[in-house]
């Protein structure tokens, strides 16, 4: 089989990045610069810029001059290597061989791989769709080596160049001689002689070429001819815990998954205890037999390398795998680890029970409606009623511990309303306690009363000022029992200003 490499070329990469983290578009062009021996020189220029006559190494000075209104921006080259490298590891979806060409490429070995998306023209048109997507635009060549793919990218003004395979020379003969990354001094020399693209040293002597200007330049000649390896750097995703394998014949029945599924947990289970560490979060990946990958995201609540716990998970989301014609390999990975905790010591007079009772339940939970759609009550740190808890999501459990009320208070509603309705007060007694009040058309008169309980705001859910509350309990004559308040700024009641509330219902 052909070696095929992909060049992606992202000739605006630093400054579509910029343009990302600063939305607002510039009309009078973008342009970024860094110091250099004392100047400040413009590092790349956006298309507006570029038609302006701003380009690469000029003098910020001068850019500005030529274009007073012109946008600037200090490049950022770390941060873009960075970014650069990110992508690279993105671009893991493609092929698992990825490497950084220079400051605003990317290398992909695609050998092989080109099936998967329906040829190297589909699956060119896929990186560029995505690309363009997230903002940025790309140019694509792939050929039989690096050099010419980078080359060639650079050079065409096509989004897409294929080069068949065998077909490099024809194609590097008309290309400049700057798109072979040749050291700047030789190609000021190059084009002081007259030579101004690759035929023309494909047709010279490569001995008189390797004394003048090195052995550099031959072998920049014999790696895009082929004739010569280029090693690239393959970067490597972050290592994670994981466990693969293969079957001698493809499966599809959910006992024969569960047993394969099982041998991988005992390998990954394994290797997690020796370091360690326990799975927070797994990820399936089943490979059928059509080429087609299958992923199942299972979430635990704690850290665990438990092989009878994450077994049982998987059991719940077998069913869910579709095997289609059968499935001929699997990869479990433990993409989010924890270190696993050493046993608290628990006080003997404390009664005995299960810790790991409640978090079992919340992934067997989580396993069916997802670990994201549940969720427990949480002590909210406030005095206010609607605020003394809160709803919180369940995935990361480490205690469960029932939190003491912030403070002594009063009788409490078996059902507090969503949101306090506004009441109006009728009548009242001589202190100003409530002694009748119309709720929803009706008008109950009040026989008893227990408060007030006064509460005082949060000045974090506050900042406007302080907000105080008087609660109530009381009882009609019909035998109902409603809890009231009234809100004040907490230097009195104001008479006829008050504002008159039923929070709940006993």
């Amino acid at each position: 089989m052909t070696r095929r490499i992909l060049s992606l070329w992202l000739p605006l990469w630093p400054i579509e990045r910029h343009q990302k983290q600063q939305p607002s578009p510039s009309r009078s062009g973008l342009a970024l610069y860094a110091p250099e021996r004392g100047r400040l020189l413009v590092t790349a220029a956006d298309p507006i810029a570029l038609r302006l006559g701003i380009c690469r190494g000029m003098p910020l000075a001068q850019a500005r001059a030529m274009q007073p209104e012109l946008l600037v921006a200090q490049a950022q080259p770390a941060a873009d290597q960075a970014a650069l490298e990110a992508l690279t590891l993105w671009c893991q979806w493609l092929s698992p061989l990825t490497a950084t060409d220079g400051a605003d490429g990317v290398w992909v070995e695609t050998t092989g791989c080109d099936h998967l998306f329906g040829g190297e023209d589909q699956m060119a048109e896929h990186l560029l769709t995505r690309l363009a997507k997230a903002g940025y635009s790309a140019r694509i060549a792939i050929a039989d080596t690096a050099a010419i793919a980078a080359a060639v990218a650079r050079s065409s003004h096509r989004s897409i160049t294929l080069i068949s395979p065998m077909g490099q020379e024809s194609v590097l003969r008309e290309l400049p001689l700057a798109s072979l990354r040749l050291e700047s001094e030789t190609l000021a020399t190059l084009r002081r002689l007259g030579l101004v693209r690759v035929g023309q040293l494909l047709d010279m002597p490569r001995a008189p070429l390797a004394r003048r200007f090195g052995q550099a330049l031959p072998d920049r000649l014999d790696q895009a001819m082929g004739r010569l390896p280029e090693p690239l750097s393959f970067r490597t995703a972050p290592q994670a815990f994981r466990a693969s394998g293969t079957l001698v014949e493809p499966i599809s029945t959910a006992p024969a998954i569960a047993r394969a599924l099982g041998n991988l947990v005992a390998e990954l289970a394994d290797t997690l205890s020796r370091r360690g560490h326990g799975a927070r979060h797994l990820q399936v990946q089943c490979m059928r037999v059509d080429g087609t990958l299958q992923s199942l995201q299972i979430g635990l609540s704690n850290a665990s390398a438990d092989p009878v716990r994450l077994n049982r998970l998987l059991a719940e989301r077998i069913e869910t795998i579709e095997p289609g014609f059968g499935i001929e390999a699997f990869t479990l990975s433990a993409t989010q680890t924890a270190p696993l905790d050493a046993p608290a010591n628990r006080d003997w007079l404390a009664p005995a029970t299960d810790p790991a009772g409640l978090p079992a339940l919340l992934e067997r939970l989580g396993g069916r409606v997802g670990i994201q759609s549940l969720s427990r009550l949480h002590d909210g740190a406030s005095q206010f009623p609607e605020r003394e808890q809160a709803y919180k999501g369940c995935e990361h459990v480490q205690s469960m511990e029932d939190h003491s009320p912030s403070g002594p208070h009063g009788p409490r509603p078996t059902r507090l309303l969503p949101a306090p309705a506004s009441i109006t007060v009728t009548e009242f007694w001589p202190d100003g306690a409530p002694k009748a009040f119309r709720w929803r058309r009706a008008t109950h008169t009040i026989r008893g009363l227990i408060g007030p309980e006064r509460v005082w705001s949060d000045w974090w859910h506050d900042p406007q000022g302080a907000c105080t509350r008087d609660y109530w309990v009381a009882e009609t004559v019909e035998g109902e029992r409603f809890w009231l308040f009234v809100a004040h700024n907490g230097a009195g009641l104001a008479k006829g200003q008050a504002l008159w509330f039923l929070h709940g219902l006993f």
